[in-house]
């Protein structure tokens, strides 16, 4: 590119003041805090404009986010013309070419082994990070890959090209870095991944899939939550429902992907499950396991999507125990399937999208205003302008009504809900082992 051959950025030896910008699902950020491992977390800068190198994550589920990256790509390097800027991630991957051709951008590292030889390139004789273990830096939650890729390709869905086919993380290394982030002084820890519920499913031998995961990394001995990502509906188990039911330390949330309520639509998008057994297990959810949060991810506007189709969708929902609800707009994913079929009016999928945020911040402050008066046992978070937050089992973000230091378990009375945010107030730290379900006592 012109901008280096005339006077750009030399190369670097690590380790340096780097930055880690991420975009995406929680995958990418678990990524990052490997980069951040890798590098070591004392090296860090503050601020992108303040790095030496800038590492840009990338997302390409949509073309908002491809577009995204670009955008941030410019950015970035007009606050630093002097850094290098290297993109990763899945839009390095699916648009490699792209963003070689940018005149900001340094390198492009498609893969893991790209990712390495760069930074083994650029690393400074003797110096060495964390061996690649993850470093989320000071937060009080971390993440935690159990599971890579997917073998259920969605005709939307552009992640299986780009993330591979389905891989499980060998048991015995996530209950290492499981106890590694617990020293770490992390709290709480989320098992991610592609498709976590196919857990187990490539490893000879293994019995019991997700759940059994779960199972030994809950007889690890200390004081900790677990929380669950995305699970895809067919995965949730009875053995997994049990372990959500009886077990004090796993969080009571479970994201549930919906995509769809229409049948005709699920079709057409090559999902392995009908709306009225999504509905059901929502439904065995709830009571099975009172207070639990459960959220979903619903598309607007996939191409075959008639305004019955989309009309079934805001029923079932309306209809739901959903209390989180993740809506976004079908993008057309070059390679897919569902990407050579004609689309819709892009101003009805921004409507139906529109519809359907609406409908979720409903559903959120109802199940929010059920709680009020009740105590819930809660991680505390970093809060803002003089105020502390807390991340409740079932997923409610309280804002505190005095400061509490982070990192801490307490117990929280809920008092109400204001303009959408979860108003509450830590009673004091909670005595005893591990945290309990969310149908604590009501407050008298």
């Amino acid at each position: 590119a012109a901008r280096r051959r005339s006077g750009g950025p030399a190369p670097c030896a690590l380790p340096v003041p780097y930055a880690l910008v991420t975009r995406g699902c929680k995958l990418n950020p678990y990524d990052s805090a490997r980069v951040a491992g890798r590098l070591g977390g004392a090296a860090q800068a503050r601020a992108p404009a303040e790095a030496d190198l800038i590492l840009l994550n990338t997302c390409t589920v949509t073309h908002r986010a491809d577009r995204e990256a670009r955008r941030l790509v410019r950015s970035l390097r007009r606050a630093n013309p002097r850094a290098l800027v290297a993109v990763m991630g899945c839009g390095a991957r699916l648009h490699e070419a792209d963003f070689r051709a940018m005149p900001e951008v340094d390198a492009v590292l498609p893969d893991a082994a790209a990712l390495e030889e760069y930074l083994s390139a650029r690393r400074a004789p003797g110096a060495a990070g964390s061996g690649g273990a993850p470093h989320f830096g000071d937060r009080t939650r971390a993440l935690l890959k159990v599971q890579e890729g997917c073998g259920f390709p969605c005709a939307y869905c552009v992640v299986p090209a780009v993330r591979g086919p389905s891989r499980s993380v060998p048991a015995g290394a996530v209950l290492r870095e499981f106890r590694g982030l617990l020293d770490a002084g992390h709290r709480e820890v989320v098992l991610t991944g592609i498709n976590t519920g196919e857990y187990g499913k490539d490893v000879p031998g293994w019995r019991g899939g997700l759940a059994a995961l779960l199972e030994a990394l809950l007889k690890t001995p200390g004081r900790y939550r677990i929380r669950l990502n995305s699970v895809e509906p067919k995965a949730v188990t009875p053995g997994l429902i049990g372990l959500l039911r009886g077990e004090p330390a796993l969080a009571k949330h479970l994201q549930v992907p919906l995509q769809s309520g229409s049948d005709r639509v699920l079709r057409a998008m090559r999902r392995n499950y009908r709306a009225a057994t999504y509905a059901s297990l929502l439904e065995t959810l709830a009571q099975e396991v009172p207070g639990i949060g459960i959220g979903a991810d619903v598309l607007a506007g996939f191409p075959t999507e008639t305004a019955e189709d989309f009309e079934q969708t805001f029923s079932l929902i309306e209809r739901s125990p959903l209390a989180f609800l993740h809506a976004f707009s079908y993008s057309p994913r070059p390679g897919t399937p569902a990407s050579r079929l004609a689309p819709l009016d892009p101003r009805e999928v921004h409507e139906r999208t529109r519809l359907l945020r609406a409908l979720g911040e409903r559903k959120r402050a109802v199940f929010a205003e059920a709680f009020a008066g009740r105590t819930l046992e809660s991680l505390t978070l970093a809060g803002e302008r003089g105020r502390g937050r807390a991340l409740t089992t079932n997923f409610l973000d309280v804002r505190l009504s005095h400061p509490a230091p982070p990192n801490r378990f307490v117990q929280v009375l809920i008092t109400g809900t204001e303009a959408g945010t979860v108003l509450g107030s830590a009673l004091s730290p909670q005595r005893g082992g591990r945290f309990s379900g969310p149908s604590a006592t009501r407050a008298t």
